[in-house]
Formats: structure tokens, sequence, C-alpha cells
């Protein structure tokens, strides 16, 4: 199917999630695929980390200035970006993709290093690359080192002992320059190479050139950033089929959601924040994480306008007198110049996207604050915790927009090396095509090099991998998941830290976004000539079999535990009635969760669905009622946290 200017635009019900993998320079896979999809689906959900993040904020931004304007003008921009990425610099030996990453003075020496490394074949190779890459960028020691060697040959030391003395020399003045950048001014400047803003003032650093590409995309024209509240209530909300309930809360018209890595806090967070409970239980059960940051500190990493838009929306944190010394005080707050951050609505997307894009030590991790709890009460105090790149705690979080049944596609753009046996141009981007397709393991084959230098560097490199993707890969194989992303498989040359890749390279990793976008659409889409392609009926049928699979396999010890004769418990028929006030229990205590006791219509109506639950349970587990449905592999349905 071409992506014809001319093809109208898709019906305002028809809907599609979208999820995108990190990868730091591999992101230049997104943007033709985005497009393409943005001609049959209109974005309801988006996600990403690290570079998918930003993916995800530029489509947000797109999908925004459709709903606004009834144009496809951010989408148009966002197709364009390959080109403007593979194009050369002027006065640099790189394209625009490398002129973004910037190092701050201090580390320049150390990105050197860096640059000089990348694409290199083998581990020696890489060995060899960073050596010299240090001699240079620490031309001192060097020269030192080899003018001692000079004068231990002129005072008569054999030629052997002249070279072990340059090794020692080398080793000890470069090793303590390396130290000095790692500990001194890697540290300082936020534990990375880059801050994200601007060094060289002919050419625009990531953070400054993503807020104006997001402005632009979205169409944005003041100096106003394009914050999560704007997306939630853009115009042309989902139809009338699609709204919740009215018991549930209001639907977002662009949910755009991403992850960061709090190391203070050694979780994941997903940006925006939940939003602020207003009811009146708000005080006793606070539902999110309270985040307060640093103008001066934030100024290092935000352009001027969204650093002023923090501080206008911020909130100045005043202690609760009512806690006590369960908070720390005002002039605490006042003393370290900390203001709370804005709430959700007014949070810029710009932020968000640089704080999930932080790669270890080549991005600048971003600091906020928080109120250590871990404390006995009178000694708690605010605390700088460093948000990280999001990749760190789940670098393709397909389940981001998951319900149990779903509503309309939610569609997963993973990125994975290449396949050696695989190596037809039909392999680059694999889709399955059955349910008895694509559940295979994933393989790090490090064990075959043949140099026990790389096995030892792939081993590893495959515990860490392991650690970072273990559930995004063990989700990405599930019944009803793995037939809706679309792998797109990379050379060792493409995407990743190659931050110097070639324009050849880009166009090729663009083209297989495309092909990404292409084979979801005929295997999805809900009009594909000549007839609707099969592909989202099977998927929602494959989620109610899964659904049902686990729900019954849950249903034997959900009807023993709500059962009356439960051993060693009391019924929950007597938990409700002790926690319930009427004239026989006046003095009755709240339960755990609950503000007040229980009032008799609260207790009915919890009796009536526990009485619910226990017939569900007991009809989910009757012979005659279970599927033949097989997943491959089985799933579980687990208590998780929001993530």
């Amino acid at each position: 199917m071409s992506d014809s200017p001319d093809r109208p635009e898709p019906p305002v019900d028809r809907f599609c999630d979208l999820v995108m993998k990190g990868g730091i320079t591999s992101g230049v896979v997104y943007p033709k695929a985005i497009s393409r999809l943005a001609r049959e689906y209109r974005f309801r959900s988006i996600g990403g980390t690290s570079a998918g993040a930003i993916a995800a904020a530029v489509t947000a931004a797109a999908e925004y200035r459709r709903r606004q304007t009834g144009t496809r003008d951010g989408f148009e921009i966002l197709s364009g970006l390959p080109d403007e990425l593979q194009a050369d610099v002027p006065g640099t030996r790189g394209t625009k993709l490398l002129s973004l990453f910037q190092p701050q003075p201090g580390t320049r020496r150390l990105f050197s290093v860096l640059v000089r490394a990348l694409n290199r074949g083998g581990a020696w190779s890489r060995i060899a690359a960073i050596t010299l890459g240090l001699m240079e960028a620490y031309w001192l020691a060097t020269a030192a080192s080899l003018v001692v060697a000079v004068v231990a040959r002129w005072w008569g030391l054999d030629w052997i002992g002249v070279v072990l003395l340059l090794l020692v020399a080398l080793v000890g003045s470069v090793g303590l320059c390396l130290y000095r950048d790692l500990t001194g001014r890697v540290v300082a400047n936020g534990y990375g190479l880059c801050t994200g803003l601007t060094a060289d003032p002919k050419n625009p650093a990531l953070t400054p050139w993503l807020h104006e590409l997001i402005q632009r995309t979205a169409g944005i024209e003041t100096k106003e950033p394009l914050t999560f509240g704007m997306l939630w209530n853009a115009a042309d909300p989902p139809q009338v089929w699609s709204q919740l309930r009215a018991s549930q809360k209001p639907s977002r018209s662009i949910d755009l959601q991403m992850f960061s890595t709090n190391l203070g806090h050694g979780r994941p967070y997903i940006f925006p924040l939940a939003e602020s409970d207003v009811s009146a239980d708000a005080e006793l059960f606070p539902n999110r994480e309270r985040l307060f940051f640093n103008a001066d500190e934030l100024n290092r990493y935000l352009p001027a306008d969204v650093s002023d838009w923090m501080k206008r929306k911020g909130k100045p944190y005043v202690a609760n007198p009512a806690r006590g010394n369960h908070e720390p005080s005002t002039e605490e707050a006042r003393r370290l110049g900390l203001t709370e951050v804005p709430e959700p609505a007014d949070f810029p997307v710009i932020l968000a996207a640089r704080m999930s894009l932080s790669f270890p030590f080549l991005f600048a991790a971003v600091p906020l604050w928080s109120i250590d709890y871990s404390p006995p009460p009178g000694q708690r105090h605010f605390r700088k915790c460093w948000f990280s790149d999001g990749g760190i705690s789940s670098n393709f979080p397909m389940h981001l927009f998951d319900g149990l049944v779903p509503r309309w596609p939610t569609f997963g753009i993973n990125l994975e090396p290449a396949i050696k046996e695989r190596s037809k141009p039909e392999d680059e981007v694999y889709l399955p095509t059955s349910y008895r397709e694509g559940y295979g393991e994933r393989w790090d084959h490090f064990d075959d090099a043949a140099d026990a230098a790389q096995r030892l560097g792939g081993f590893v490199s495959a515990i860490l991998g392991t650690m970072q993707n273990w559930n995004d890969n063990s989700l990405a194989r599930m019944p009803g998941v793995r037939d809706r992303i679309a792998r797109v498989r990379l050379n060792a040359s493409e995407g990743g830290l190659n931050l110097n890749m070639k324009a050849g390279d880009i166009h090729a990793v663009v083209q297989r976004g495309e092909v990404a976008a292409e084979k979801l659409i005929a295997r999805f889409s809900t009009h594909t000539p000549p007839a609707q392609a099969p592909g989202w009926d099977e998927q929602r049928f494959v989620r109610l079999g899964t659904l049902l699979k686990m729900l019954a396999e849950r249903a034997p010890s959900v009807a023993i535990a709500l059962d009356a004769g439960c051993p060693h418990a009391t019924s929950y028929a007597n938990l409700i009635s002790q926690w319930t006030a009427n004239s026989a229990v006046p003095d009755a205590a709240a339960p755990p969760g609950y503000a007040q006791p229980l009032s008799q219509q609260q207790a009915d109506t919890l009796r009536r669905l526990v009485a619910e639950l226990e017939r569900l349970s007991l009809a989910m587990d009757a012979p005659g009622n279970q599927t033949a449905f097989h997943p491959i592999p089985m799933p579980e349905l687990r208590v998780r946290p929001p993530l």
C-alpha cells in the first residue's frame, strides 16, 4: 500500500496504540514507520523509552496537531526527519545525527575517545582504538612519559627496561588523568559526557533541537512548551463507543507515557506522574510520588523557555502542620531552593523525554529531589535522586497500555541484532503471521566468538543485557503480544552507540522502519483490500482466550480463599461485619485502606461483590467451562505495580 498524500485521513474512531523500544541512534527507525501508520490509524496512546521516548514525544506532538487543525503537517515533519539526520553538517566530519551529541568542555576529551572507538569490528580493535584515543586525549601525559623514557635511555637503561618504563609511565600518567576526569568532571557533569544542551553555537545539541522539533511538530508558535495536559485535552476526542463508563476516570484524548529510572529509589518511574488525588481521603492516603527541583540545577539541562515554565508552574513547598515532624520543614526547602514539580497536566513533554533518554555516561542524569521517609520522624530530609535512562529498568515496555481485552490494536516496534543465518532482505523485519509463530527464544551467541577476549566481553554483556531485558524479552513471547510486535533487525554498524552512523546505514534503518509499518498494516488494518486483514480478529480472540485461561488457573485458589470454611482465617462475612459501623458495633474501627468504618451500604455492596466473585470462581473452575485454548507460553494473572 502506498503512502500517498492524497490518501484520506483515517476515521475519527479508528485508533491504535504504539510502543517503541530504546536504542540511542536506533531511533532513526521510527519516523517513516510512524508516518505510515498515521495514514491508517489515529494514535491514542503512545509510549517509549530512551530513543523510543523521543519518537513517542514527537508522535504525540504530530497527533496533537492533527487533532487541533485536521492536517497531517506534523507527520510530514516527522517523515522528513531521516533526511535531516543523515545530512552532512558543514564544517564537521559527521552527520546531523552526530552533531546532536555535544560534550561539555570538561568532558570533551573523553567524548573524543568514545567516538574514536565506535564502529570497530572486534574486541582488540576497540581496545586499540580506546588506547590510542586516550593517549591522544591526554597528550601531555603521553609526551611526559616519552620524555621519561628518552631520558632513561640516555642514562643507559637497556631497551627492554625503556619499554617497560614507558608502559608503566603511560599507564600511570594517562590512568591518573583518566581517573581525575571520571571522578571529577564526569561526576560534576551529572555522571555523563553530555548534558544535552548546546556547546557548539553553530549547531544545536539534542535537547534544544528536540524541543524545537516538538514545538514545530505540534504547531505551537508561543514559548509555552507542549505539556501532557494539552495532549489529554486535544480536540477530536474518541467517539461514544470508546468512552469509558461514567464510573471510571475520563479518558485522555492522547495518552503519552515515558519511562525513566530513579536511581535513588532503584525503580522505574512513568511520566507523567499520577494526577493528584482531590478526594477527602487524599491526606490519609497520598496516591503519588512528590518530586521537587532546584531551578539552577535544571538550567543546565533545559532550554530557557522550559526552565521558565517550570518556575512559573512549580508549587512552593509548605510543610503540612497536620503531619507534624513527619516531613521536612518549609525552611529546609527554601534553603535548598526547592520547588515541587508542576502538576502532571502542566509537566513539559520535553523534560519527560530528556529524563527518559539519559543513557548512562553518555547523557547526564537529571537531578530531582524527593523526601526520604526512611529515617524516623524529625530526621527526615530532602534528598537528591538522579533520573537516568528508562531503558535501565524497561527498554521495551510493551505492556504499557494493555487491557485484559483490547479495544484497538497496540503495536510494538522492537529492535534486535541481525541473525546471521537469516541474511535475506525479507528477514530484516519480522512479524509473526500465525499464532504458532514468534514465541521462540532470543539468543545471544556470545560463546561463538573465536577470540577469548570477545567471549569474555560477550559474557559480561549478556549478564547486563539479561538483567536489563529479561522482563521485556519474556513478555514479547506471550500469546496476544508477540503477534503485534514488528521486530526490526540491525547490523553491528547500525543503531545503538553508533553515533557516527554513515548516511547509507541511516537510510537502511529508516527503510526497515517503513517496512515494519507496512507489515503491521497488512496484518491488522480493518480495511485492507480486497478484504479485512485477519490479524485484528485473531488478536482479539487470542486475548480473550488468554484472559479466560488465566482466570481459570486462578479460580480454584480464589474460591477456596473466599469460602467461609477457609481454615485458620476469619470469614469475609465476619470481617465485613466487624468493620461496619452500626447500632451493634458503634465504635467499629476503619478497615485497612479505608478512612472510615464501613457504612451499612458499603458493607452490603462488599458482601454482594464477594458472593459474585465466589460464584464466578466456581463457574470458571467447573469442568464443563474449561476452554480448549492452548496458550504458548502459559501466562499468569498476578498483582503487579502499574509499571
